[in-house]
């Protein structure tokens, strides 16, 4: 029989537990549109907490050590970033007067495709009675909107740096109160969760490592297929190529396309100006070397790390990146590792208590 006061102690439980899942509701409904810089934020302060105990060891003041690795991060990304902005700057100028040049001289994008798709669109024309002209001046059309809305892209990226710079500022920030209160958060967290201490701290080491795991998995693949594509876009002859190689860099991070959307590109470009052996080339350099980096560089990076195969890390990624965006990368993987986790966690608590009940019923 539940006598009125434990009556009242759960109504009272419950009603707090719901407000609970609501208040926290919310508050995930006021971080989601900074969701991006503090994963990024949790990330960095994961991949340099050796180098945060290593400061400690000297400074001996979390706050003090923590600005001092934030500071390293910022100098990190900043000089780096004018580097390559002021490369790309310059070489996109060239590759801009380059394609003025062409288009003056009467051999512009639109005569290179002309003469690139004459003789299968002759075919078409011979095949099926469509006019070569009409599919011609169709092809151009898609070309002219493809064109117009990479321009508004680059508008669009241009007119948001400001919202980038601010977005990396609130990381920052976020960065160091990680490195200087991490600790005493997941204290607090571990505290307040109903779960043995061993149990907890088999959860963070699955989620740290995971999200170290992909970090490094993902800044490795990029620089090695960046590097391995500007030799190969060098040796076939492409100009500016830092703007290949960084554009390699970053598709690099996508799942599924990855760096064969900028070395593809770069193979229609030679066959267009006339350059088959070296689009050639390119095109078996990019099969072979560039992308297939990415199935022997990942898969080193996460094993030992992450408990997953190749096929769920796969899955994990396209569909991170469909549930949350370009921070899918990192995010479904994490939220993967921590569901394998926590089912074998489940089966191991299962065959305790099992073998628990087993003893107790010999008794």
């Amino acid at each position: 029989m539940i006598n009125s006061s434990d009556r009242r102690m759960r109504l009272s439980f419950t009603f707090l537990l719901l407000l609970t899942v609501a208040a926290l509701y919310l508050s995930f409904l006021v971080a989601r549109p900074f969701l991006g810089a503090i994963v990024t934020a949790a990330l960095l302060a994961l991949s340099i907490y050796p180098f945060f105990t290593l400061l400690l060891r000297y400074v001996r003041n979390r706050g003090v050590a923590a600005l001092l690795a934030t500071l390293t991060v910022l100098l990190v990304l900043l000089l780096p970033a004018t580097f390559v902005v002021n490369t790309l700057a310059s070489e996109t100028k060239d590759l801009y007067g380059w394609l003025n040049q062409q288009s003056s001289a009467g051999v512009g994008w639109e005569e290179l495709l002309a003469r690139l798709t004459k003789p299968p669109l002759t075919w078409i024309e011979r095949e099926t009675g469509i006019s070569s002209e009409q599919l011609r001046s169709a092809a151009l059309d898609r070309l002219r909107d493809a064109s117009s809305s990479l321009l508004n892209w680059a508008k669009s990226v241009a007119v948001d740096i400001t919202g980038t710079i601010v977005n990396t500022l609130i990381m920052l920030f976020t960065l160091f109160y990680f490195l200087r209160d991490g600790a005493s958060m997941l204290l607090r967290a571990g505290s307040i969760l109903p779960l043995e201490r061993r149990r907890y701290d088999q959860l963070l080491e699955t989620i740290s490592d995971s999200m170290r795991a992909n970090f490094y998995a993902v800044i490795v693949v990029s620089l090695a297929q960046s590097v391995l594509g500007a030799l190969g876009y060098w040796i076939a002859g492409l100009p500016s190529v830092m703007l290949w190689a960084v554009m390699t860099a970053l598709f690099s991070i996508l799942p599924a396309v990855g760096a064969a959307a900028v070395w593809g590109v770069g193979v229609i470009y030679l066959a267009i100006t006339g350059h088959l052996g070296s689009a050639l080339f390119l095109l078996v350099y990019g099969t072979a070397v560039v992308s297939v980096a990415d199935n022997v560089i990942r898969p080193l990076v996460l094993s030992g790390r992450v408990k997953l195969n190749a096929l769920l890390v796969f899955f994990s990624l396209l569909g991170g990146v469909q549930a949350f965006g370009i921070i899918g990368l990192f995010v479904g993987p994490i939220i993967v590792s921590i569901a394998i986790a926590l089912l074998t966690i489940l089966t191991e608590e299962r065959a305790r208590w099992e073998h628990t009940s087993d003893e107790g019923s010999t008794i």
